[in-house]
């Protein structure tokens, strides 16, 4: 495939401010461009002079930027003087437009004459500004006296980053490798463009497939990329490369602690040079360095002696700052390592759990492999033997070293060897918590990482029987996720049920969906409170896997279970009773390890989301938010997976697909809440709500390839099979997503799981025809507590019986639960029922309510409950497997590739796209692409272009309206004469 190796590719995500400043030269006036370095001012600012020349226009400029060679109608001048006496001889007018690249160089008198000759009408600017640097005054008179149009340059955002990759490649990112590449980058263009140009040159971007993967910048940037990098750090005082080098070496670094390096003012004048970034979390406040990348190229040029000093220096900053805790130890002893120095065993080894607990395996690996070369060398010191042995044991040592190992390996990919190294722990003393604890660490790599999940089940008893009673109630934990990873969710509540309250809290209160039986109330085993000291507290069964309670003795047995058993009662339709029996140990949770308290703030948004109330569950997400940055990337990970849950039920899938993209790109080691093919489900669905439907079937492609290579799990795979209806709902094949809604509904049906089966029949019934549905999922909503549930199946009862006064109080009552987007449908649903039987007035009145339901969340109603004809999108006759083979084709997929991503012959996949072409009227592939990324126009609306095509404007222009202050509108709801309340 060929592919333009020119810059032209860096446009493609500027047609917004390339159109704002064409539009701006066309009304007789000029433009400023105005950007950080590196943000593509240049280049954007030739284009805009290319245009400019090409409408008929006088071209001159200054400052080295113009036209391609060879384009007419552009003359350059090297300095303003030149340039402005060839206007006046040649008379000058608006037809003149002078270019002049970073104007904020030119000294104060030639400002002065470009503003003068502007004022006068004798041409118009078209200039580029830095940012951060001080202006001339004529300069600034040009936009103050509105001579000029500012337009800002920012930085690519990622849905303008991936834009632009695809233009340069001719095909699309996975969501890891735009993430990456957009983290490594920070949306800047030159970087962007160089990092680009060496990962082709050298192999690590590449096609796999149908879509470009980027394994990452292996060592040190390139020659050429580290020179741009520095040329963005150059002009530096003493103070603040001293600043730079220290966050090169040790960021982020608090802001208190620079200050008593006496570097405060040194920190305040990068920060206004965009050099540093500063992080606010709560009463914490960091420094970064801007650019990730430019920290590796300080660092791989500086002097050993001069990283060293630093390295040292940072660590003593850390170690005088008023935060002592885990993370602080193992930043300094991360520092100590790299300059040289070996600190003493106990803080090498409690820097390596909390590494493997923030899922830095490659460190942990490092610091665990230090104290194995310690105990080397002090066993020859000591001659070896068994007193060596006895010694380190009794320390945590050789058998909770191997443990750490292990789940270091695990965490790596590496489970063959992690199975081996877990193996071996299993025999060595340490007592009945850590043989536990390696028992579940391996039973945790057997089945998330070897996707043997009956093996992992096997080893388990066979090992609870070996430990007997002392370790064998510790193992409740793995018994219980075990449960859930199988689709047994009974029995991860019976072993809720196992561990019966001795002197822990009693029943919890009814609430919201229903009380909590004593029997089923998780109290501890010595009682409720904090997890005991020593060598358990903290302890994962598996790197990001189990809870951190599998550890035996008072409520550390409760940090485990507990997550595990409230989370399988929200599933099998119990979710106000889950969130009650959760709050009954909230006070206790606050001081369980991080892992336990991770996992009990991540099942409290499930639950309170399956539940429906969104108020309650976006207080529930907020509290998961805040105490996930002391979680390591599992906790970023279900942050960005919880929140984009909320955004998408709130009407706002743009945002959430923002969160889903990094998400996407977080290696988080296994997870029995997330997996990576459940998250690009989310982003695939989150897309196709946005109105991407091209975009979204591609996604969901890599979602369900990245599925069938990991581990079978079917309450996730059900989760990503309604994601793959909502896809096709939305993309125009209802049909289509009917048929795969109902397969999730039986198979949830079957596994108990009555929230998950009920809204899959309530998507068909919205996307197709309720009446086939109405019976069963009025059945299923008699068993279920969820709220939402229950709404769920009076809205398909309502619709199939045509009641839209029914359809009113659903409309209502989701209002109530801050659920706008299902309350504006359902009112939608309403009206049209009405104006089905001749009630025009009130039909009226309730898609009104719609409509101020939908600006108050500001988005729009799904197309199958838009007003007007359903069916006006082109593609709506395709099948599924059409649309799915129209879509990888859509994104420059072969005929074979295509056929290999989807398991069929290549003569089936010519079968298809000749049947395709025949529906849609095209010919070719590139004319599919058009037809699949441009949403239905609503009744009354302007078309919007969205997917691969998108323009910048566009995504902005689809992101929520801002709401008033306080988050409420003003007036009273059309429908119902009620006051209308916050939006939550």
């Amino acid at each position: 495939m060929p592919i333009d190796t020119g810059q032209q590719w860096v446009l493609a995500g500027r047609e917004s401010e390339l159109g704002a400043a064409g539009a701006a030269l066309r009304q007789g006036g000029g433009v400023l461009l105005t950007g950080g370095s590196g943000v593509g001012r240049t280049r954007l600012l030739a284009a805009v002079l290319e245009e400019a020349a090409a409408a008929g226009r006088t071209v001159v400029t200054v400052g080295g930027v113009g036209g391609r060679r060879g384009s007419g109608g552009v003359r350059a001048f090297g300095s303003v003087a030149e340039c402005l006496r060839w206007l006046r001889q040649s008379g000058g007018g608006q037809r003149v437009v002078l270019g002049c690249d970073d104007a904020h160089l030119l000294d104060e008198a030639d400002a002065h004459r470009v503003y003068r000759t502007a004022a006068a009408g004798q041409l118009a600017v078209a200039a580029t500004v830095r940012q951060d640097a001080r202006h001339p005054v004529g300069v600034d008179r040009l936009w103050v006296e509105q001579l000029v149009e500012r337009v800002e340059v920012a930085p690519f955002d990622r849905t303008a980053t991936a834009a632009v990759l695809r233009a340069r490649l001719g095909g699309r990112l996975d969501a890891g490798s735009l993430e990456r590449l957009w983290s490594a980058t920070q949306g800047n263009a030159l970087v962007l463009r160089e990092l680009v140009e060496h990962a082709l040159d050298v192999g690590s971007l590449r096609r796999e497939r149908e879509v470009w993967s980027w394994s990452g910048l292996a060592g040190d940037p390139p020659r050429r990329l580290a020179d741009v990098l520095l040329l963005w750090l150059r002009d530096l005082s003493a103070r603040e490369e001293e600043l730079v080098g220290m966050l090169a070496v040790a960021e982020p670094l608090e802001a208190d602690a620079v200050a008593r390096r006496g570097l405060a003012s040194a920190a305040e004048a990068l920060s206004r040079r965009g050099v540093v970034r500063v992080e606010q979390t709560g009463r914490r406040v960091r420094l970064r360095l801007a650019l990730p990348l430019a920290g590796r190229t300080v660092v791989s040029r500086m002097p050993a002696l001069t990283a060293r000093r630093l390295r040292l220096q940072a660590a003593e900053a850390i170690e005088d700052g008023e935060r002592t805790g885990p993370d602080e130890v193992l930043r300094t002893v991360t520092l100590r390592v790299a300059a040289g120095l070996v600190p003493e065993r106990r803080l090498l080894l409690e820097a390596a759990r909390t590494a493997v607990r923030r899922q830095e395996f490659a460190r942990a690996e490092q610091l665990c492999r230090l104290v194995t070369d310690e105990d080397r060398e002090g066993g020859e010191e000591r001659g070896g033997g068994e007193e060596r042995g006895a010694g380190r044991t009794a320390a945590g040592g050789d058998g909770e070293v191997a443990l750490l190992l292990g789940q270091v390996l695990a965490g790596q990919g590496r489970h063959e060897e992690a199975e081996e190294v877990f193996a071996s722990v299993r025999g060595r003393p340490g007592g009945a918590a850590g043989r536990a604890e390696a028992v579940a660490a391996r039973v945790a790599n057997i089945a998330f990482g070897l996707g043997r999940v009956e093996t992992a089940a096997a080893v388990l008893e066979e090992e609870r029987d070996r430990l007997g009673a002392a370790g064998a109630g510790s193992l409740l934990t793995a018994r219980a996720v075990l449960a859930v990873l199988a689709d047994r969710l009974p029995e991860a509540v019976a072993a809720g049920e196992a561990v019966v309250g001795l002197g822990g809290p009693g029943p919890a209160s009814a609430g919201g969906g229903g009380a909590v039986v004593a029997g089923e109330a998780v109290a501890g085993l010595g009682g409720p409170g904090p997890a005991p000291a020593g060598r358990g507290e903290g302890a994962a069964g598996g790197p990001a896997g189990w809870a951190g309670g599998t550890v035996a003795g008072g409520g550390a047995g409760v940090a485990g279970l507990l997550p595990v058993v409230a989370f399988a009662r929200a599933e099998l339709g119990d979710p106000g009773g889950a969130s009650a029996l959760l709050a009954s140990w909230a006070r206790q949770a606050e001081a369980w390890p991080e892992e336990a308290l991770l996992d009990f703030r991540s099942v409290a948004a499930h639950c309170a989301l399956v539940q429906g109330d969104l108020r309650a569950a976006g207080t529930a997400v907020a509290r998961l938010v805040r105490g996930a940055a002391g979680a390591g990337r599992l906790g970023q990970l279900r942050a960005w997976v919880y929140q984009a849950r909320l955004l998408r039920r709130r009407g706002r899938p743009e945002d959430a697909a923002a969160l889903l993209w990094q998400a996407g790109a977080v290696r988080a080691g296994y997870d029995w809440l997330t997996s990576p093919s459940w998250v690009l489900a989310l982003l695939a669905g989150a897309l196709a709500e946005a109105g991407r439907h091209g975009e979204a079937l591609r996604t969901l492609a890599e979602a369900r390839s990245a599925q069938r290579a990991g581990v079978r799990r079917p309450v996730l795979d059900d989760a990503i099979g309604f994601e793959r209806a909502v896809v096709l709902a939305h993309a125009g094949d209802r049909s289509g997503a009917a048929a795969q809604a109902l397969e999730v509904a039986d198979r949830a049906e079957a596994g108990g799981r009555l929230p998950a089966a009920i809204a899959a029949l309530h998507l068909a019934a919205r996307a197709t025809d309720a009446a086939p549905s109405a019976a069963r999922v009025q059945r299923l909503a008699l068993r279920c507590r969820a709220e939402e549930a229950r709404l769920q199946a009076e809205q398909v009862r309502a619709l199939a019986r045509g009641d839209a006064e029914a359809l009113v109080a659903v409309a209502g009552r989701f209002r109530s639960l801050a659920a706008l987007p299902a309350a504006a449908e359902a009112a939608e649903q309403a009206g049209r029922v009405h104006r089905a039987a001749g009630r025009r007035r009130k039909g009226r009145l309730a898609s009104a309510a719609a409509q101020e339901l939908c600006a108050r969340f500001g988005g729009a109603l799904p197309p199958w409950a838009e007003p007007g004809e359903r069916g006006t999108d082109a593609t709506a006759a395709l099948t599924t497997r059409e649309r799915e083979v129209a879509a990888l084709a859509a994104g420059g997929l072969s005929n074979r590739e295509i056929a290999d991503r989807l398991v069929v012959s290549v003569r089936t996949v010519e079968n298809h796209l000749h049947r395709v072409y025949h529906k849609l009227g095209v010919v070719q592939r590139a004319a599919l692409a058009e037809l699949l990324v441009t949403r239905p126009v609503p009744e009354g609306g302007d078309a919007e272009a969205v997917g691969a095509g998108r323009t910048a404007q566009a995504g902005r222009a689809a992101r929520p309206r801002p709401r008033p202050a306080g988050g409420e509108e003003r007036g009273r709801c059309a429908m119902c004469a009620q006051p209308l309340g916050s939006a939550g």
